[in-house]
């Protein structure tokens, strides 16, 4: 008598080896169609997380340079304002010029006056008791001169093209606190090291007889030097003719200004306004 020997049988679900072309397809398309509804949310969604990160950056940029100039128009006896740093066009095709008069040369009579905006602002800051209002005042007979006053420092804010990021217009800022070129300095007109204090005179004999004599040479190169410190990467003006600065009753500024971030692609934007007045 032979023994046999009874095999199992081989379970149905072994013998698959992998999925029919069918249902390949089929989990295709589901999978497509689920994904072309998402995607416009995750693209949105990429946007506005985006568009957040460099508004958030936009403020931080508005507080800082809010804090700056509030505190250095709080400690500055009084301001001057050009129409611009050098001879250059604004963002939106506005040609300016230090020399805003087109006389030659930089004068009192280039300074921007009541209700004249401009790219170039100058906070001054005296050490006499005796300071005459009278220099800032736009008359003929009394602007030039100032005959009890010492300037002790400038801290100086303008625009210009970004020196690092091509194709941007940044605020700049050069303080003489803490940048004063030794005495014999050929790249400025004074060597702050010699001048500041620097008394302005009504005779020109002695000290300095204008302010304008102590600025920075009206120079591309001087607009973006290295010395200069980048206050904001990019900005746009909004007063008069593009301008970021405006004299209001030769007192006060006015900042009215467009910041931006990103890049040229995506743009993320907001305005700035405030008003500044120094303690004189």
């Amino acid at each position: 008598m032979r023994a046999t020997l009874d095999c199992p049988a081989t379970p149905r679900a072994h013998l698959r080896a992998g999925f029919t072309l069918a249902e390949v397809l089929v989990t295709v398309t589901v999978f497509g169609l689920v994904m072309a509804g998402l995607l416009p949310f995750l693209v949105t969604n990429l946007r506005y997380q985006f568009v957040g990160e460099q508004k958030l950056l936009v403020n931080q940029d508005v507080r800082r340079a809010t804090n700056e100039l509030v505190e250095n128009a709080r400690e500055a006896n009084n301001f001057a304002l050009y129409q611009s740093f050098f001879a250059q066009s604004r963002p939106n095709g506005t040609a300016v010029s230090r020399d805003a008069n087109a006389s030659g040369a930089v004068t009192w009579a280039d300074r921007m006056l009541n209700g004249q905006s401009g790219d170039m602002l100058v906070f001054v800051y005296y050490a006499d008791s005796y300071f005459d209002a009278r220099f800032y005042d736009g008359v003929a007979g009394n602007s030039p001169d100032l005959s009890q006053g010492r300037v002790t420092r400038l801290v100086i804010y303008w625009t210009a093209p970004n020196r690092t990021i091509s194709g941007e217009t940044a605020l700049y800022s050069l303080d003489t606190d803490t940048y004063k070129p030794s005495p014999s300095a050929a790249s400025w007109t004074t060597g702050w090291g010699a001048t500041l204090p620097a008394a302005l005179s009504t005779t020109g004999v002695s000290g300095t007889t204008t302010l304008e004599a102590l600025l920075p040479p009206a120079t591309s190169a001087w607009a973006q030097a290295s010395a200069a410190r980048i206050v904001l990467n990019d900005i746009n003006g909004l007063s008069t003719a593009g301008a970021c600065f405006q004299n209001f009753q030769n007192r006060s500024l006015i900042v009215r200004t467009k910041i931006l971030h990103g890049s040229r692609a995506k743009r993320v934007t907001n305005t700035y306004n405030f008003t500044v007045t120094p303690r004189g």
